[in-house]
């Protein structure tokens, strides 16, 4: 095990000093108060990686919630903002006083709460999980009996087609294929009004205008709302700018994908800040009936700060240690 500890003025100086030596996957172990000074213990290696912030059993509420954020590689203005805001609320639960700052600071408007009066046109990168997505969306409106249709106006992609094809059979409802935004018109005069559409696009590249325009006409075509998809896990700078280019396609919410194979989350929490996008459903497995829940301030700060272990939270198998049997 690599340990080391860190002293400096104040807990932001000691965790950059513990990113420089040790890099982003240093845990902090503990945290205590020297005269006027603070020192962090951090450590690098294997099993210290799967540990969480949580596991500090001596730090303060806010160092907790500032260790938290940093491991999850929140942007440092972002994460000032929230530690700040979270010394606002009762800190005997650093927990609750996280999930306190996130919903103040961002909104929740889960798609699923109502049925949209609009077709849904999910945008995003390609490979983000729009096509999964889309099956996930469909499964909660046949649960409340929404009548509903899928169309895909994704017509290069390797069995693509074919992938909706087996969603659509296997759910109950109608498919259809557009490929461009004539096509697209064409279709919804076909789909009962009533009906809730999900429209799954082609993977786009944000860096080409031309690719967004194409969405923004898309989705003028037929009035939809564009929802971006966006994968947990990615670069923070890079996912920050996601959500910035693809707030100016129109898109105000966002939901996050993967989240039970990430291990850390602050890409999602900068695309949706840098785009000031609503956070929606979170897609937490692979599982199309039940893989799509709200997401929602106390979802995000058990990913981020657990009150108890995130693997039993969301299902995920617990790591295995050494004598344990499958």
């Amino acid at each position: 095990m690599r340990l080391r500890s860190f002293t400096a003025q104040t807990m932001k100086e000691a965790m950059h000093l513990v990113r420089i030596e040790l890099g982003s996957d240093a845990i902090i172990l503990a945290t205590e108060k020297i005269g006027r000074a603070v020192k962090v213990t951090a450590a690098l290696d294997h099993e210290a990686i799967l540990r969480r912030p949580a596991d500090m059993p001596d730090a303060k509420p806010l160092d907790l919630i500032a260790a938290a954020l940093d491991f999850h590689g929140v942007p440092r203005d972002l994460s000032d903002r929230l530690t700040d805001m979270s010394g606002n609320f009762l800190l005997d639960n650093p927990h609750q006083a996280l999930a306190a700052a996130l919903r103040s600071h961002f909104v929740h408007q889960p798609i699923m709460e109502r049925k949209p009066a609009q077709p849904i046109l999910l945008v995003g990168l390609p490979g983000a999980g729009k096509t999964s997505c889309l099956a996930k969306l469909v499964a909660r409106a046949r649960a409340r009996n929404w009548p509903a249709a899928v169309i895909t106006c994704d017509l290069e992609k390797a069995g693509g087609i074919e992938q909706l094809d087996s969603y659509a059979k296997a759910l109950s409802v109608p498919a259809f294929q557009a490929k461009d935004e004539q096509g697209l018109r064409r279709v919804m005069t076909q789909i009962p009004a009533d009906a809730f559409v999900i429209i799954d696009s082609a993977g786009s590249n944000p860096l080409a205008p031309a690719e967004l325009d194409r969405l923004v006409s898309l989705g003028q075509a037929v009035k939809a709302e564009l929802v971006l998809v966006v994968a947990a896990g990615g670069d923070v700078s890079e996912s920050a700018e996601l959500g910035q280019l693809f707030s100016e396609t129109g898109a105000k919410r966002m939901i996050p994908t993967r989240i039970d194979t990430a291990r850390r989350y602050g890409g999602i929490l900068a695309a949706a800040d840098a785009g000031k996008m609503a956070l929606g459903e979170f897609s937490v497995s692979a599982e199309i009936a039940r893989g799509l829940i709200p997401g929602g301030a106390e979802l995000i700060a058990q990913l981020l700060l657990p009150a108890q272990s995130a693997e039993t939270s969301l299902n995920r198998p617990k790591a295995r240690t050494a004598g344990s049997r499958s």
